[in-house]
């Protein structure tokens, strides 16, 4: 499947995604063109699925991060509830899970009232949703990928 260079590589790139092909190499001790062929093999079976920015949305003006566990009112519209989920733009992130809930969402909103609002107006709205348990997010300590 993938080799140790391999792995190098994605570590590297797990940590700046703008890593120039001349700089991998360097790490990996192969040329440019030979990291390129490696990549576009990565890519070809979906190990690599993009690249991009990070964008510190605090700095942008959105200050309220939060996670909020969804609850069904029936079984099955886990399909349907995340697609209307994908629709409202202050949805980061979506996560089918076990447990109390059965999807637990990322939400980031100017403040406590635009949160407010995303809740009552659009989450709470969706056909299906019973209720929601909301997490409000002080600080993130760190995110990171994971080390192959």
């Amino acid at each position: 499947m993938i080799d140790q260079t391999d792995r190098k590589i994605l570590n590297i790139l797990s940590k700046d995604a703008k890593a120039s092909l001349k700089e991998l190499g360097n790490a990996c001790n192969m040329s440019p063109t030979a990291v390129h062929l490696r990549l576009k093999k990565l890519e070809e079976q979906n190990i690599i699925t993009g690249s991009k920015s990070l964008i510190d949305t605090y700095q942008l003006g959105y200050q309220t991060q939060s996670f909020i566990g969804i609850y069904f009112n029936k079984a099955n519209i886990y399909r349907t509830v995340s697609k209307a989920l994908l629709d409202i733009d202050e949805v980061v992130e979506c996560n089918y899970t076990t447990g109390n809930f059965s999807l637990l969402i990322k939400v980031v909103c100017r403040d406590n009232k635009h949160l407010t609002e995303v809740l009552s107006n659009k989450i709470q709205t969706i056909d299906g949703v019973a209720r929601t348990e909301t997490f409000i997010c002080l600080e993130q300590t760190f995110t990171r990928e994971i080390e192959f």
